[in-house]
């Protein structure tokens, strides 16, 4: 069973609480964001991606090195160069073939390919998100992942394919929450 005092001694990241002021974890209400971090792989080649430093604060506060992030909405690879940078496993899925191919070509040649797994996958299909989990669980010998991060089309505010399963597809508002809301 589980207890209280269990919970209070388990540690959720690699933050060291007794100098967490020295630490870059941006610990305001309101993170203001001056600049878009352009470092390393980040190119800002895909319209409605992650600013790079939102997916860097939230893998720091949930995650530790080598836990298993999933994100269902891959997009161009904003959360995937997060995960090399700070050494956790990751698994992402996107029904853009173009840009699982950007993502890719951005992954050539690299040590960290033991450490990620990506996929076409459409997220709201659960036979596909099922198989695709199982496939990166069996390459990184786990049964399950410690975080998932979600950052989902815009409704139709930004056409992200022509694919009718893709999200930005879906014009009404009502529509759109009721398609999410499938995802399990």
């Amino acid at each position: 069973m589980f207890k209280p005092k269990e919970f209070i001694k388990m540690k959720f990241n690699d933050l060291d609480m007794k100098s967490w002021k020295d630490s870059d974890i941006n610990t305001d209400s309101l993170w203001v964001i001056n600049e878009r971090d352009k470092s390393g792989k980040h190119k800002n080649v895909y319209h409605g991606n992650f600013i790079p430093q939102i997916p860097n604060q939230l893998l720091k506060r949930y995650t530790k090195e080598n836990e298993i992030v999933l994100e269902p909405f891959m997009g161009s690879g904003t959360t995937l160069f997060e995960c090399e940078k700070l050494h956790r496993k990751y698994i992402g899925f996107d029904i853009n073939p173009q840009m699982l191919e950007y993502v890719n070509n951005s992954m050539r040649d690299e040590k960290y390919d033991d450490n990620f797994y990506i996929n076409d996958c459409n997220s709201l299909d659960s036979l596909q998100v099922d198989e695709n989990i199982k496939k990166a669980n069996e390459k990184f010998n786990s049964s399950h992942v410690q975080f998932v991060l979600m950052h989902p089309p815009y409704m139709d505010i930004v056409k992200f394919t022509e694919n009718e399963n893709d999200l930005s597809q879906i014009d009404d508002i009502d529509e759109f929450v009721k398609k999410f809301m499938e995802l399990k």
